[in-house]
C-alpha cells in the first residue's frame, strides 16, 4: 500500500455520495483565510458545505480531514455549541484566564476566541482519532509539514507579510532538521498529545479539557506560541491578539447592542420592536417597576349594575341600571423560567428572584418557579417560598418554555423568562409563538458593559417579540 492511500479513503468517498460538497482550490496568494485548509457550510438553511484546500497541500490527508468535519457533524448547530461551551467555560474561566495576558476592554472577545479555539482543538482530535489510524499520524505529520514549508517559503520567496519573521522561523527549522531528521514545523493536533484516549466525540474532548485547564493550557500556550511567534511579547502569558487570530476564522458574530440599539421605542427603519431600550440597569426601582407592572396585569371594566335602585325610597318602584366602573387586578399565576448555567453570583441572583417573591400575595397561588439548564432541575412554589438555587451547566431553554405553557399555563398567565440569552433563541422564538399567555424576558449582563450575543439576527428578532430588560447582576 502506497504511504498516502490512507485506509479509510475508499470508505469516505462512498459516505461523500450523501452530502452535497464541492472541492475548491484555494490560489498560493490567498492568504484571507490564514489556513492550509478549511470547510464551511455553503448557506445557513441547506446541507451543502466548501471545502478549500490550498495549492500547497498535496496528498488526500488534507481532503479526507475537512471531509471527516462534514461527516461527524461538526457544522452543525453552531450557535447553540458555541453556548453550551460558553457555559462549560464560565465555571473554570480563571484557570483558564491565568495563562492569557488581556485588558478588561477585550476579556469577552478573548472569551468567545478561546470557545472557538478549544471546539476546534477538540473536534480536530476527533477527526484525526477516527478518520485516521494510528500507524498513519506520521502520514498526516509529513504532509501537513511539507504544505506549511512550501507555504512559508512562498511568503518568504515573495516578501509577503510578515516575511522576515517567517524567515527567521524557517531558518531556525532547517538548522534543527540537519541535526534531527524528526524536526517538524507544525503538529496536527492527536488526543494521545494531550494525554486523551482516541476515538472520542469532540464534546467529551471538550469537557476533558474543561476539567483540566492546568495540564491542556500549557500545550495550547506553547503550540501558539510556536505558530505565532509574530505576537509574542517576552512576557509568561500568552497575549490575548495570539488567541484571537487563531480563532478568527470561526464565524462568531458579536452584536454590540448597547451602542447600536440607544433608541427607545419602537423607532424607524429595522427597530428593536417590544424591546424599549438596550439601557443595562441596575437592580433597583426600573427592574421592580417591570416586573410589577408586567407582572399584577391591572385590568379595568365598565359594567352595568341592574340591581342598582336608582329611585330608592321612590313610590314608583321602578329599577334602573346604571354604569358602575369597577379596577382590579387579574389573579393570574406567574411562572418564572430561571436559566442556571450561567456563573453569576447568587447573592444578586437571588436578590432577583426575591422581586418576585415580593409579588406573591398579589399573583395565583399556582405561581411557580422553574429551575431549568438543559433538562428541568427543580420547580418551587413562589407562594412557598424560593430554595436554594442549583447550579447547572449547559444550556437548553426552548424546551423549558414548551414544557410550562403546556403544563401549566392559561391566557391570564405569565412567563418570565431570566437568562443571559446565550442559547438558540430562533428556538425560544418558536416555542413563545405557540404560547397563549403574556411572555417577558430579564437578561442578566454578567456586569459587562456591552451585551455581545452570537447570532444577532435571532437575538433581534427575539427582543422585537418578547419585551426584555436588561440587568446587571
Amino acid at each position: 500500500m502506497d504511504k498516502h492511500e490512507y485506509k479509510q479513503f475508499s470508505a469516505l468517498k462512498k459516505k461523500m455520495r450523501l452530502v452535497v460538497c464541492t472541492h475548491n482550490k484555494l490560489a498560493k496568494n490567498d492568504f484571507s483565510a490564514d489556513a492550509l485548509a478549511y470547510v464551511k457550510r455553503d448557506g445557513k438553511a441547506n446541507a451543502c458545505y466548501k471545502v478549500y484546500t490550498s495549492e500547497f497541500c498535496g496528498g488526500h490527508s488534507f481532503w479526507m480531514h475537512e471531509i471527516g468535519h462534514i461527516l461527524l457533524g461538526h457544522l452543525n448547530f453552531e450557535d447553540k455549541t458555541n453556548s453550551q461551551v460558553f457555559n462549560k467555560l464560565m465555571g473554570t474561566w480563571k484557570s483558564f484566564s491565568k495563562y492569557i495576558s488581556f485588558t478588561p476592554e477585550n476579556e469577552n472577545q478573548t472569551m468567545l476566541s478561546l470557545i472557538n479555539l478549544l471546539k476546534n482543538y477538540a473536534m480536530d482530535m476527533e477527526v484525526n482519532s477516527k478518520i485516521f489510524d494510528k500507524d498513519e499520524e506520521a502520514f498526516l505529520i509529513e504532509d501537513m509539514n511539507q504544505a506549511m514549508y512550501k507555504k512559508l517559503s512562498y511568503i518568504v520567496k515573495n516578501r509577503l507579510e510578515g516575511w522576515s519573521e517567517i524567515n527567521r522561523r524557517l531558518e531556525r527549522f532547517n538548522y534543527q532538521k540537519r541535526h534531527n531528521s524528526k524536526a517538524i514545523l507544525v503538529t496536527p493536533l492527536f488526543a494521545e498529545n494531550y494525554n486523551f484516549p482516541r476515538g472520542l466525540s469532540w464534546r467529551q474532548y471538550i469537557d476533558l479539557i474543561i476539567l483540566a485547564p492546568d495540564m491542556v493550557m500549557p500545550q495550547i500556550c506553547e503550540k501558539l506560541r510556536t505558530e505565532q511567534e509574530e505576537f509574542i511579547e517576552k512576557t509568561a502569558k500568552l497575549p490575548a491578539e495570539v488567541i484571537i487570530k487563531a480563532a478568527k476564522n470561526q464565524d462568531m458574530v458579536l452584536a454590540e447592542v448597547l451602542s447600536a440599539g440607544k433608541r427607545k421605542g419602537k423607532g424607524s427603519g429595522k427597530g428593536f420592536g417590544k424591546t424599549c431600550s438596550f439601557v443595562i440597569h441596575k437592580l433597583g426601582p426600573e427592574v421592580r417597576s417591570f416586573i410589577t407592572e408586567r407582572a399584577l396585569d391591572k385590568t379595568e371594566d365598565s359594567r352595568t349594575d341592574y340591581l342598582y335602585l336608582a329611585n330608592r325610597g321612590k313610590s314608583d318602584g321602578i329599577l334602573r341600571g346604571k354604569s358602575v366602573e369597577h379596577s382590579d387586578y387579574t389573579p393570574g399565576n406567574i411562572y418564572v423560567i430561571v436559566d442556571t448555567s450561567g456563573s453569576v453570583e447568587m447573592e444578586r441572583f437571588a436578590q432577583l428572584l426575591g422581586l418576585f417573591s415580593e409579588i406573591k400575595s398579589s399573583v395565583g397561588q399556582q405561581s411557580k418557579v422553574i429551575f431549568w439548564d438543559t433538562d428541568l432541575q427543580r420547580i418551587d412554589s413562589l407562594c412557598d417560598g424560593i430554595n436554594a438555587i442549583p447550579l447547572g451547566r449547559g444550556t437548553d431553554i426552548a424546551p423549558a418554555i414548551s414544557y410550562t405553557a403546556g403544563r401549566f399555563c392559561s391566557e391570564n398567565d405569565k412567563i418570565f423568562i431570566i437568562s443571559d440569552y446565550y442559547d438558540c433563541l430562533d428556538k425560544w422564538l418558536t416555542e413563545v409563538k405557540k404560547i397563549r399567555c403574556s411572555c417577558y424576558g430579564i437578561c442578566w449582563t454578567e456586569n459587562r458593559e456591552k451585551v455581545s450575543y452570537i447570532d444577532k439576527e435571532d437575538f433581534y428578532a427575539f427582543c422585537r417579540e418578547v419585551e426584555t430588560l436588561f440587568v446587571e447582576l
